[in-house]
């Protein structure tokens, strides 16, 4: 509307924002409610702020009372005119270089056998033309076990097989492919699948609410006991950062089996590989939401929203994603992060990082490795409670406070326990896992279904607790005096993350185990296979594609009934998967296999 306005009138028009926090029952409401309008040049000042006494009044008719906003606490902006920066033009020349050895790599993949065909083909009309040439040729042939002669095939170079890891034929190939190999714990796929389709639904609840036209459809979502498992889906990342801990501890170990030890090469390889693998698309992903996002969008919630500081923070702190210190550096509850959900990949890396101080120990010295991650486990547990207590913080984000997030949210030595809980039960899975299935094979079925119900029972009965067990502090979470309390505060704090990890993590090894019956087959539905190699480009994607679509909205939006609120979720999950597959088959695929061919040549 305001371009519309701004080029067929004579009036500079603006999109304006007007933003305040409110409260409900007396309770600041964590998320701002946002007032917008489209105003020409001379009417920016104050308009918009001039509507406010009429909006609260209305408010408070509306709700009975229960939300009110003060219109003195409230600050105006509007959007200005942005150029092109530095950071604008280098995620250009990375966006157009990708898009070059993309172009040529699948080129080349087509073009490449039809060229080798013609030269085969030539060489072969030449032959006759010099008898000493065809005595050579069979000097260079090898009598295949079959009898028959084969000329040997020449070995394409460096270069051309790094160029076809580019192409969209082999990325595609590498995508699709639902092969197993032996030992693959497939149960994983299902579960990650599930997880960050989790993490979506309630990034998108977070950040939509926020628009919602009206603010009362919050207070009927509240009763419901199944609105819980959005509003309380931080559990959904201790997925990931356990069964991260899992893999890297049980491959590792199933490493040091066959070689007894790795040397400093393996080492700086071990590290390489993950960084490289993990770098490749993040970076790309910091290019496009730090540095182009903010030149995509326009209109009234584009005004000092997160795309905008979220810009200025990676012009300032982008080294720090590369090196995976973004949750620490920088240290403030008011500064924002380049990228939100980067905080977990920093975390992630951190602990990838230390983890082979717990393997190497679980591996030689058993009983030693278990005293050191246990008493790791048991310190970061203790820090979550000595932390929640000195600073009167809330159960969960969701009952946040402003310090929740930087004192407790993202920070690694509260953030550790379900990746050590993971680390535990992989060394476990190595050290028994193959004898315990051995076992369960010679069990009777009812046997089986005798000892697998109630360890399914009791896990299912914990991860329910640590989900809904906060289903009464939500309901008072906009009444005074009905807060968590902090003794609930603090051991929810302690053991929830441990809880929900190790409820996880035995239901993993139920399935593999041969114990997890009809579960067991959900989970490792080939066709997971498929999603599950999307969800770390899905994870990148997510978070900025919630924010364009909120960002090029021009109206409030309305989410009752309730299947216009799964619409749109659905829409954004979908779309984020079909990003996700071009992230993946241009950048992170072909880096993956740019580094299986220099590790192969090194």
């Amino acid at each position: 509307m305001c371009e519309t306005l701004r080029n067929t009138t004579k009036n500079n028009y603006r999109s304006c924002k007007v933003t305040g926090s409110l409260s409900i029952g007396g309770v600041p409401f964590p998320t701002p409610l946002t007032w917008t309008g489209c105003l020409p040049q001379q009417c920016l000042n104050g308009s918009l702020v001039g509507v406010l006494p009429y909006l609260s009044e209305w408010l408070n008719k509306t709700t009975k009372g229960q939300i009110r906003v003060d219109p003195t606490k409230w600050t105006s902006t509007c959007e200005e005119d942005i150029e092109y920066d530095a950071g604008a033009y280098a995620a250009i020349t990375f966006l157009a270089i990708v898009g070059f050895l993309v172009v040529v790599g699948t080129l080349w993949h087509f073009l490449h056998p039809i060229l080798l065909s013609v030269k085969e083909n030539d060489m072969g009309d030449n032959t006759f033309l010099v008898d000493e040439e065809e005595v050579e040729n069979e000097k260079n042939q090898i009598e295949q076990p079959s009898g028959k002669l084969q000329t040997p095939v020449q070995p394409e170079s460096l270069l051309s097989n790094a160029i076809k890891c580019f192409a969209l034929q082999q990325t595609f190939k590498s995508l699709t492919s639902t092969e197993t190999k032996p030992g693959q714990v497939l149960c994983l796929n299902g579960i990650r699948v599930l997880s960050i389709n989790w993490v979506i639904l309630g990034h998108t609840y977070a950040f939509v609410t926020s628009m919602v036209g009206d603010q009362s459809y919050i207070l009927k979502l509240l009763p419901r006991r199944g609105f819980t498992l959005v509003a309380n889906a931080y559990s959904s990342v201790d997925s990931f950062f356990a069964l991260s801990g899992f893999l890297v501890s049980y491959l590792l170990l199933k490493q040091l089996t066959k070689k007894g030890h790795l040397t400093i090469p393996q080492w700086i390889a071990f590290y390489f590989h993950r960084y490289v693998r993990l770098t490749a698309p993040y970076l790309m992903m910091i290019l496009l939401e730090g540095f182009m996002y903010r030149y995509l969008v326009s209109g009234p919630f584009t005004v000092n929203a997160d795309i905008v500081t979220n810009h200025d923070t990676c012009k300032k702190y982008w080294w720090t994603n590369l090196l995976y210190i973004n949750n620490l550096v920088p240290w403030s509850p008011t500064s924002g992060l380049c990228l939100a959900q980067s905080w977990y990949l920093a975390n992630d890396m951190q602990f990838f990082i230390i983890a082979p101080i717990f393997i190497v120990l679980l591996f030689a010295y058993p009983l030693i490795g278990n005293l050191v991650t246990i008493g790791a486990l048991c310190s970061s547990a203790i820090a979550a409670a000595i932390i929640t207590a000195h600073y009167n913080l809330a159960p969960s984000m969701v009952l946040r406070n402003p310090q929740n997030y930087v004192k407790l949210y993202r920070v690694p030595w509260v953030r550790i326990t379900p990746y050590l809980v993971g680390i535990l039960v992989g060394w476990f899975y190595w050290c028994w896992g193959e004898q315990i299935k051995e076992k369960v094979k010679t069990l009777p079925d009812w046997k089986k279904v005798l000892l697998a119900t109630p360890l399914w029972l009791a896990t299912a009965a914990i991860e329910y607790e640590v989900v809904f067990g906060l289903y009464h502090d939500i309901q008072g979470v906009f009444t005074p005096g009905k807060f968590a309390s902090k003794a609930d505060s603090v051991s929810y704090q302690m053991l929830a993350r441990i809880g929900w990890a190790l409820a996880l993590m035995t239901q993993v090894l139920l399935c593999q185990c041969g114990l997890g019956g009809f579960i067991d087959s959900l989970l490792s539905w080939k066709g997971w296979l498929v999603l599950s190699r999307l969800t770390y480009s899905v994870y990148l994607i997510h978070l900025g594609l919630i924010g364009l679509i909120i960002m090029q909205t021009r109206h409030a939006i309305f989410l009752e009934p309730d299947f216009e609120f799964a619409v749109f979720y659905l829409g954004i999950m979908v779309m984020a998967y079909l990003a996700a597959v071009v992230l993946y088959v241009c950048v992170e695929q072909p880096v993956a296999l740019l580094e299986r061919i220099t590790y192969r040549t090194r």
